[in-house]
């Protein structure tokens, strides 16, 4: 069996800022340098951009609306305006899920920054954010709790967030945006810096003094803003640049007398270049920016966006840290002052830089995509009735087929069941049949010892047990994503698979309740391969054989209960003893000393 890398990757960016856009920019390009396809959905400015930046390589770009944005007005139109965009930006995220559904079946994986619609339950799907608790705006304080709340539920959507920054928080430069409770309740990777620049070296001729970057979407703050900053511009000496972040203009502007040149937009080699030869950067406080700037070992002084309380709280951050010169928009632009106060700062130095972030994104994507090898044991004695169903859902898994081998072992039957085996690996080559003396631990013992030593888990699997065609692509995106917590053992829930009836659901939920909290499983154990090397199940046993392996399991690591409504088990022994009685039999033969198990036959019901 080998092991096959994933193709095609969705990256999904929000255009509320061009700051989603740059800095997945370095992602998008590192995946396609690994030869992976790339779709690219934006819209907008945000759109715009990584089309000119990812011009000439073989991208789809997909053009999808975005949200609202959020903050607009004053006074009481400020609430009534965030109340109607929050609905939209809700109606939007459920419009993303119905477009991502309808088009999953594309992709290998998601990755999205900023857009809390686009994952899927059946591919792996990431968000990047560093925000993962938003800082309130004065007034609604209270509804802080609230807004977290939300947050957990849309984060908890993806199977891992990409926090862009760093675990310590003396080292953090997002501080509690990212360092706070809710980080600690969700799935998450500190993947450090993501930045699209790169280092250039630069003739002392060509050194511009002041780099100016004024992008953001708030455009009637905008207009204002940079034409002050111009004005105090052209009173300071040395050569200025201004890049207004406008995608909807070529035209370059150039002031000799004043020695400003104005672009109102830089990609490409062009982005690169002028923030290498820039001496000092004058810019928003938005966090890409920030990361930019650590990068590439800048000074810079930055401005919050008046009301957007990321910018405002960072401003404040970094500036108390002393690593920026920071200000509030609101307050008298002193630029001369702020200049002199950049130069006095203590740069922030990160642990790592962008190199390191994109090879931790690119070993955490890949835990969760098909790369398990699972070896599936079916011990098969007079299993007629079902094991032909059982094999048609296996060879119809949604996973590649190299990944898996299935291995039945026929003990001891007098039907048909020795027939289908043969007739099954006659046509699939990732079927092998076994014959053993009777006994269905001897069987999975036999089983194990003929599988793949390549195979990272082994999966025992009753000939009565149907997994339905997506759950090895679950189970494999399951195990990436708790692959740091020692999993040794588990199970999943099981529902019945020849009886809809809600008496039938009923008992089945009981029994999984009881195996999750007995750490304990029926028709199905999913075991890792180190630790089945160490254990076997007592061939002596007939019956409970399974509680006995899994607590032997469980010496060497953690067990597991996946959540998964994917497999189904038939009723055929509660439909012969009936629900109650079956189930105080199951609980009379675990309590039994196994002294007593070895002598006792298990009654076989066919």
């Amino acid at each position: 069996m080998n092991k096959q890398p994933p193709s095609h990757i969705l990256f999904a960016v929000s255009s509320l800022g061009l700051g989603h856009a740059t800095r997945t920019l370095p992602i998008i390009r590192y995946f396609l340098q690994k030869n992976w396809q790339v779709s690219v959905l934006a819209h907008g400015n945000a759109l715009h951009f990584l089309e000119q930046e990812l011009a000439g390589n073989d991208v789809t770009f997909i053009e999808y609306e975005d949200y609202p944005k959020l903050e607009r007005g004053t006074g009481l139109a400020f609430f009534y305006y965030l109340l109607i965009d929050l609905v939209r930006t809700t109606l939007c995220i459920r419009k993303e899920r119905d477009y991502i559904r309808r088009h999953q079946d594309r992709y290998d994986c998601i990755i999205a920054d900023g857009r809390y619609g686009i994952c899927s339950r059946k591919i792996p799907s990431f968000l990047i954010s560093h925000q993962i608790s938003f800082i309130m705006p004065k007034g609604l304080g209270l509804l802080g709790s609230l807004v977290d709340r939300v947050n957990l539920f849309y984060f908890r959507q993806f199977d891992t967030v990409f926090i862009p920054d760093f675990p310590k928080i003396e080292e953090s430069l997002s501080g509690r945006l990212s360092h706070n409770r809710i980080a600690d309740r969700i799935k998450h990777q500190w993947v450090g810096l993501l930045s699209s620049y790169t280092v250039q070296k630069v003739p002392e001729a060509e050194k511009i003094d002041i780099l100016f970057i004024i992008s953001g979407y708030l455009q009637e703050q905008k207009d204002s803003f940079v034409h002050e900053l111009i004005e105090q511009a052209k009173k300071i000496a040395g050569h200025k640049v201004f890049v207004l972040g406008d995608t909807s203009s070529k035209e370059v502007i150039r002031m000799e007398e004043e020695d400003i040149t104005i672009y109102p937009v830089a990609t490409g080699s062009l982005r690169n270049a002028l923030f290498n030869k820039a001496d000092l950067i004058v810019s928003r406080s938005g966090y890409t920016t920030v990361l930019d700037l650590a990068e590439m070992d800048k000074p810079a002084v930055l401005f919050a966006t008046p009301r957007q309380t990321e910018q405002e709280y960072l401003a404040d951050f970094l500036g108390d840290n002393n690593w920026y010169a920071t200000s509030h928009q609101q307050t008298a632009i002193e630029l001369e002052s702020l200049l002199a106060s950049a130069k006095q700062c203590t740069l922030f130095v990160p642990p790592w830089k962008s190199s390191r972030s994109l090879r931790i994104i690119e070993t955490a994507v890949a835990t969760y995509l098909p790369n398990h090898l699972f070896s599936i044991v079916i011990p098969a004695h007079n299993e007629e009735q079902y094991l032909t169903d059982a094999l048609t859902h296996l060879v119809k898994q949604e996973y590649p087929i190299d990944l898996v081998e299935i291995i039945i072992v026929e003990n001891g039957s007098t039907d048909a069941t020795p027939k289908i085996c043969a007739e099954f690996a006659r046509q699939y080559d990732n079927i092998s049949h076994l014959s053993c003396d009777q006994g269905v631990s001897r069987a999975r013992n036999t089983g194990f010892a003929a599988s793949d030593p390549a195979s990272d888990w082994i999966l025992f699997l009753d000939a009565d047990t149907l997994l339905n065609s997506s759950f090895l692509a679950e189970l494999n995106r399951y195990l990436g994503k708790y692959h740091d917590e020692r999993l040794a053992v588990g199970t999943t829930e099981i529902v019945p698979s020849d009886d809809s009836s809600a008496w039938a659901r009923f008992w089945f939920s009981l029994h999984n309740l009881g195996h999750r909290l007995s750490r304990t499983s029926f028709s199905l154990q999913i075991v890792k391969r180190q630790v089945a090397e160490k254990i076997q199940y007592d061939e002596e046993l007939h019956y409970a054989e399974d509680l006995q392996y899994l607590k032997a399991a469980q010496r060497h690591g953690s067990f597991f209960y996946m959540q998964n409504r994917g497999v189904s088990s038939s009723t055929r022994r509660f439909k012969q003893q009936g629900y109650l009685k079956q189930t105080f039999i199951w609980m009379y033969q675990a309590l039994q000393p196994e002294c007593m198990k070895k002598k006792r036959r298990y009654e076989v019901v066919r």
